[in-house]
């Protein structure tokens, strides 16, 4: 469906007894402040946008986030509102959409001063639209699914002129016109792609998106952005790890470190190889360091040393050592030139053992199969 343009305004009307209202009063009643705060909250969203409010499952939970209540509250203070007529019923079931006849008619009060306004004819709800535009000029035109437009204030000439006008434009574009329509509609009726959408790429690589869990990926996707979301994900599943944990382990470390953008990521990514290419060439024992090792972190070494005499690797004891070098927040270089550079450890791994998102023995374990995958 064509969908035309769609402008919000920076102001609405608010009556000083709009709580003394019926509807207002039991959505109050039910809900509390909460609910009297909710209602107005979406009021303001929806006259930002202009005269109605898409309320799919994605808005909803970015509302429900924006204004710090629970969604399933909001769920039910909106249901409430829709019961008592304050959002129209017919126009929420078949659309999902939330607008009133009421909503409309402060939104045309408010824009009357423009010289044409567009309405979607499906979501158009205003019966007398003189009554409320009164003296004013301004064209009042509804557009339909196919793109066609109707002029419905005929006492305005300046709508007369413009619609004419478009007419004849129309009609000279000819096929190209068509053609552009055609490919817009085809964009628009097409699936949001993994490739630009971080909940469709976690539904497509990580399973199940409960609602929970779009809660927090949305929190994120709002702080760093979808493709910082998605790429940190793809990390993950390139370690092994599909599951959110380690993702958002990731996201932690680059808000901490200040990357927000893809080009910081591959920047790092960068370092880090041309790190992992020069380490095997340092010598962990001659490498000179201010960092002061406590007395117990020596004591447990040795002790955890003593039964390893001609041992193959012990994954155990060094994930021990591990988790003790992350909390005494040693550094990832002083860590990797050492005894575990035979892991190939990353930031992201350190991270993750650091948050608890994953245990120091799991992250070695899959380094281990890992190589041995490699080799």
């Amino acid at each position: 469906m064509v969908r035309p343009f769609k402008e919000g305004i920076d102001y609405f009307p608010l009556d000083t007894d709009m709580d003394q209202d019926d509807k207002v009063a039991i959505i109050e009643a039910k809900h509390g402040i909460e609910g009297f705060a909710v209602l107005l909250k979406l009021f303001m969203k929806i006259y930002k946008e202009g005269y109605f409010y898409e309320w799919n499952e994605r808005e909803q939970l970015l509302f429900s986030r924006r204004v710090n209540v629970n969604i399933n509250l909001v769920r039910e203070i909106v249901t409430d509102c829709i019961e008592e007529g304050l959002f129209d019923r017919n126009l929420f079931e078949e659309h999902r959409v939330l607008t009133s006849t009421g909503i409309q008619k402060r939104y045309l009060e408010a824009v009357k001063r423009r010289k044409e306004v567009r309405f979607m004819a499906d979501f158009f709800l205003i019966q007398d639209v003189n009554s409320v535009l009164g003296n004013s000029k301004t064209a009042v035109i509804l557009v339909h699914g196919d793109g066609n437009e109707v002029n419905v204030n005929n006492n305005s000439k300046n709508a007369d002129k413009s619609t004419q006008r478009k007419v004849k434009e129309r009609e000279s574009k000819g096929k190209e016109s068509k053609v552009k329509q055609s490919k817009e509609l085809h964009a628009q009726e097409k699936e949001p792609a993994a490739g630009d959408d971080a909940l469709v790429f976690y539904q497509q690589n990580f399973g199940l998106l409960r609602p929970s869990m779009s809660e927090k990926i949305l929190a994120w996707i709002e702080d760093m952005g979808d493709e910082l979301v998605i790429r940190a994900m793809e990390k993950a599943l390139e370690q092994n790890k599909n599951n959110w944990s380690y993702a958002e382990a990731i996201l932690r470390r680059w808000s901490e470190q200040g990357i927000d953008s893809l080009d910081k990521v591959e920047a790092e990514e960068v370092q880090f190889q041309n790190q992992s290419k020069t380490k095997g060439s340092k010598s962990f024992g001659n490498e000179k360091r201010d960092e002061v090792i406590p007395s117990w972190f020596n004591k447990q070494k040795k002790s955890l040393e003593k039964p390893r005499q001609n041992e193959p690797l012990d994954i155990e004891h060094d994930a021990i050592i591990l988790d003790s070098l992350v909390r005494m927040d040693r550094s990832f270089e002083s860590i990797i030139s050492g005894d575990f550079a035979k892991y190939n450890l990353s930031p992201d791994d350190l991270a993750a053992i650091k948050e608890n998102d994953v245990s120091a023995l799991e992250i070695l374990k899959s380094k281990t199969k890992l190589r041995a995958v490699g080799d």
